[in-house]
């Protein structure tokens, strides 16, 4: 009988004398990246061919409202959805820990938007289990990879969470070299 391997961490933990550096991968899913390359291919067919038809029509003016429409939510659709095959294929989320700034950054391939928040207002670092709510904009991107996490704070009246796709020991390691190096309090008193 062969035995089982532990498996490596997913997680990169930099901890340099300027600051802390946590790089954590997106969680791929082969069925999001399946489905979605697939989606999209026919996605681009239809946003092809529907301005084709629109201009070579002899539709009657208040045909083209209703397809106008029609094209500007695929078209939103269809940004959005080449956004979370992106996310798939190659989509890290990077933490840095500066002086008093914590930074996160959602970054694909070198692109990505930084969050910074005051490190001396973060309190409550945990890991916690990822809720769902059918009304959540946030639980419905996690289907797709995009949104949550099991990594959680407060800062000020909210909680945010990153760290999408990490099982239960890799988050604990990021909240682990977090609070060995900087003091976060538990929660805030008001």
């Amino acid at each position: 009988m062969a035995k089982t391997q532990p498996s490596a961490s997913r997680v990169l933990i930099t901890d340099t004398s300027k600051d802390l550096r946590i790089v954590i991968p997106c969680g791929r899913s082969l069925f999001a990246i399946c489905f979605l390359g697939f989606w999209i291919c026919c996605w681009a067919v239809a946003e092809v061919m529907v301005p084709a038809q629109f201009l070579h029509s002899d539709e009657p003016s208040e045909g083209w409202s209703l397809m106008l429409a029609w094209l500007a939510v695929w078209t939103v659709g269809g940004v959005m959805a080449i956004y979370a095959w992106l996310w798939q294929v190659m989509g890290k989320e990077i933490v840095t820990v500066h002086g008093q700034t914590f930074t996160t950054r959602r970054d694909i391939g070198g692109f990505g938007f930084d969050k910074e928040y005051n490190l001396v207002q973060i309190s409550n670092l945990r890991t916690e289990p990822v809720g769902f709510s059918p009304l959540s904009v946030s639980s419905a991107l996690q289907l797709w990879g995009i949104g949550g996490g099991v990594i959680a704070f407060d800062y000020g009246a909210r909680t945010y969470q990153l760290g999408q796709g990490l099982d239960e020991t890799e988050a604990n390691q990021a909240v682990t070299a977090i609070k060995k190096r900087y003091r976060i309090p538990e929660s805030k008193t008001t």
